[in-house]
């Protein structure tokens, strides 16, 4: 096996030059410390929506969390996959791992000391969790923005809290805050501090496809067409793999 020095290299490479090609999986006995590194590759399944391996490293790391409580890297790192996972699902495993979040980032919160990237990973959930219960879509919409803007009170200069800002904008419903103005606005902020000071989780190559890609979205809903192929073509440019982009890119050339 691949010394961990050595894995650390190949892996930032993957991520810096070529992240679109396949990635190896968590192991038990080669797990990384590194919250940045378990972030980056999840997020690599997320845009190719590779549910069945977010689902099995979410285990490993929720197994590696029982074993040491006191880790906040495995926490972060587990929750980052709920939370990813509940947005790539159907609405039943949406609502099961939203809920999971939720529920594991209030505990997160109440043993630590308030996190910008914590609070937006829960601002997140809320959402998702809107989305999939029509009962709660009026009282976690609402929570959802509540817990952004205690994201950005501890960190305003954060890339991946704006970006989720502006997708829980232009996703929610208008009677709990939604505006599809200040989810462009929010996401093109998002994409202004990867330039900057951005102090946001993972690489910010993931943070420009995304961010585009729902900007891309936002144009689309509002039916301009060609702002929403440029948007595509910038986040096609950094993940050319990534799922969502090349469906909404097929269906408005189609």
């Amino acid at each position: 096996m691949l010394k961990l020095d050595m894995e650390y290299l190949m892996k930032k490479i993957i991520i810096l030059v070529l992240f679109s090609i396949a990635i190896s999986p968590l192991k038990a006995d080669s797990i990384e410390t590194d919250n940045n590194e378990i972030i980056n590759r999840a997020l690599q399944y997320y845009l190719i929506e590779d549910q069945d391996q977010l689902i099995k490293d979410h285990n490993l790391l929720s197994q590696e969390f029982k074993k040491n409580k006191q880790s906040k890297v495995f926490q972060l790192s587990m929750l980052f996959h709920e939370f990813l996972i509940a947005d790539i699902s159907s609405k039943k495993m949406k609502k099961k791992y939203s809920k999971l979040c939720i529920a594991n980032s209030n505990v997160a919160l109440s043993k630590s000391n308030a996190e910008a990237d914590l609070y937006a990973v829960l601002s997140a959930c809320y959402g998702l969790s809107a989305e999939s219960n029509l009962f709660k879509a009026a009282s976690h919409g609402t929570q959802s923005g509540r817990m952004i803007d205690k994201a950005l009170a501890i960190d305003s200069n954060n890339a991946f809290v704006y970006m989720i800002k502006g997708i829980g904008d232009y996703t929610r419903p208008s009677f709990a805050g939604g505006s599809k103005e200040n989810g462009n606005k929010n996401l093109s902020i998002a994409l202004e501090l990867t330039e900057k000071h951005d102090n946001s989780v993972g690489d910010k190559k993931f943070i420009i496809a995304i961010a585009n890609f729902h900007l891309a979205n936002i144009a689309f809903i509002t039916k301009n067409k060609q702002q929403a192929l440029q948007y595509l073509k910038n986040s096609l440019r950094v993940a050319p793999d990534y799922k969502r982009a090349l469906e909404l890119s097929k269906n408005i050339e189609t």
